[in-house]
């Protein structure tokens, strides 16, 4: 069992723990989230219902790490782990013994750090992440016919169109239309569009973001005219 414990490691903003010879005390216990919903009570009827809002709450997850170094770097190795844990917000936290799998994380803190002895410092660090786990293939780009078939939970694609025409997007019979004007990117989840420079064209298009999103089971996507390439990040996900 310690044996394995000592091969277990997370990544952060692409960097292991063990790159900067930080080790992982324990796996961490990673909490399900919380879907938000309406509670409606009804006069006369016994109990509420619940109305699911499509959303869930973040979650937290906590991590205890350690390092060891000769006494007079312990603060040069203590810097370094900050370092690398604050640099970038918004960052990707895998675990390796879950390599398909990432959670987006929002925000890190870092507790403030013990020293145990002159060699070795402890810490814990609290990711705030979105409350849902995503798949690593499901963060690339893949054609029409490859995200058709939605196998987890409701997601929010972003849709990278290019060609010179005014395009009408059709996902699952509802209508998106959107003046290209070379290349576009419709990011749902931000409910966004934009160019490749960056330049908002929100102006430009026509439709309900929500109306792209992809849901679990079959979905149909088509565009027009035909003469248009499109690309699709599906952004697959679960609790």
């Amino acid at each position: 069992k310690e044996s394995k414990m000592s091969e277990y490691d997370v990544t952060y903003a692409g960097e292991t723990a063990r790159s900067h010879d930080i080790y992982i005390v324990q796996r961490p216990d990673i909490p399900a989230p919380e879907i938000n919903r309406d509670q409606i009570d009804i006069p006369g009827r016994d109990g509420s219902l619940y109305l699911s809002q499509r959303t869930v709450n973040d979650i937290q997850i906590s991590i205890e790490m350690n390092f060891m170094t000769t006494p007079n770097q312990w603060g040069e190795k203590y810097r370094e782990a900050k370092a690398w844990l604050l640099k970038e917000q918004n960052g990707v936290l895998k675990m390796n013994d879950d390599p398909e799998w990432f959670y987006r994380a929002k925000k890190v803190v870092i507790e403030t750090s013990e020293r145990t002895c002159r060699q070795i410092g402890k810490f814990i660090a609290t990711f705030t992440c979105s409350g849902y786990m995503y798949r690593v293939d499901g963060a690339t780009s893949h054609t029409i016919e490859e995200v058709q078939r939605n196998n987890w939970e409701e997601c929010h694609p972003t849709y990278l169109i290019k060609g010179d025409a005014n395009c009408r997007l059709k996902v699952n019979g509802k209508y998106f239309v959107v003046n290209v004007g070379q290349e576009c990117t419709i990011d749902t989840e931000r409910q966004i569009a934009y160019k490749s420079d960056g330049t908002l064209v929100n102006a430009y298009v026509t439709g309900d973001y929500e109306d792209l999103y992809l849901k679990t089971g079959g979905n149909t996507i088509e565009i027009t005219p035909e003469t248009m390439t499109m690309e699709i990040i599906p952004n697959w996900r679960c609790y």
